[in-house]
């Protein structure tokens, strides 16, 4: 088992008809599933959002590859051709259009990156120690993602309960996969022990699940607000000037109904029932108005 494991990493022939093939079908099947409306928000579409898959693609062509150069241009190829495709895939079904291009941006910035960052990724093929140390990142990325989603997992069960098996066994599978070594294979299991463990129990467990801003029109820009919310463990509202077109934004923890009261000062009131749903739906009714006294 661990023999067929290794072979994908630096088994396989990463010729650039293979990578071209690979690159294409990276980005078609995603697409293609970014673009199925009941899929939307599970483990299906995850890859559209975070990196697990893309950190497991990068990494199997880096090892495939004789030389940190070729490394770094056939990742940088690889990501030039894959992301793209995804948006191109999804503009006729997405209301967007054309303008689901706008969420490109920030993915060519990381493209742009995968060339350094294959080049020195392309060092694990020694399976030392530094070895070790260069995929450490990598496994950081994947237990803090694997982490986020049990989160949204133990929220909703078992929306993305896939992504979060996915991200764990990748992580083993690259220590097992890359290194021969025992000591670095306990070392490195050791490592994704801990780094699951942090995770779990630190602040990317906790934050919060969702977050909206608050689009009551009875909201006055030109008023300040005290904001209290009844109970803070469900929803917890925050000023944030980026936010529009009011400026509040509420974080809702779990799912639940809490009240918002929103006190001006000029003596105004406006309380809202803030619900975060079973389906990942967020609901602000207006329950309570009273004008200024």
């Amino acid at each position: 088992m661990i023999k067929h494991i290794q072979k994908l990493f630096g088994g396989i022939e990463m010729t650039w008809k293979r990578l071209l093939i690979f690159s294409a079908a990276a980005g078609v099947i995603p697409g293609i599933l970014l673009s199925i409306p009941f899929l939307e928000d599970t483990s299906f579409t995850d890859n559209g959002a975070s990196y697990e898959w893309w950190i497991f693609f990068a990494i199997i062509i880096i090892t495939n590859c004789k030389k940190p150069l070729e490394a770094a241009c056939k990742t940088f190829v690889f990501f030039l051709i894959s992301q793209p495709l995804i948006y191109l895939v999804q503009v006729p079904f997405c209301w967007l259009h054309w303008g689901i291009f706008a969420y490109y941006p920030p993915w060519f910035l990381q493209t742009l990156l995968t060339f350094p960052g294959a080049f020195l990724g392309w060092f694990v093929t020694k399976r030392k120690w530094y070895s070790l140390l260069i995929l450490a990142p990598m496994l950081i990325l994947l237990a803090m993602t694997g982490m986020i989603y049990l989160h949204n997992t133990l929220c909703m069960p078992p929306r993305h309960l896939l992504t979060v098996i996915f991200c764990v066994v990748v992580m083993y599978i690259l220590v097992l996969g890359i290194f021969s070594d025992k000591k670095l294979i306990i070392t490195g299991c050791i490592l994704n022990t801990a780094l699951l463990g942090i995770f779990f129990f630190t602040q990317v467990f906790g934050q919060p699940y969702m977050s909206s801003n608050i689009y009551g029109e009875e909201i006055d820009p030109d008023i300040s607000y005290t904001v209290v919310s009844s109970d803070e463990d469900t929803v917890r509202v925050f000023f944030d000037t980026t936010c529009e077109p009011n400026g509040w934004r509420a974080d809702l923890y779990q799912r639940g109904t809490a009240q918002i009261t929103m006190t001006g000062d000029d003596g105004s009131i406006i309380v809202y029932d803030a619900t975060l749903g079973n389906n990942s739906d967020i609901d602000f009714i207006l329950r309570e108005q009273s004008p200024a006294s």
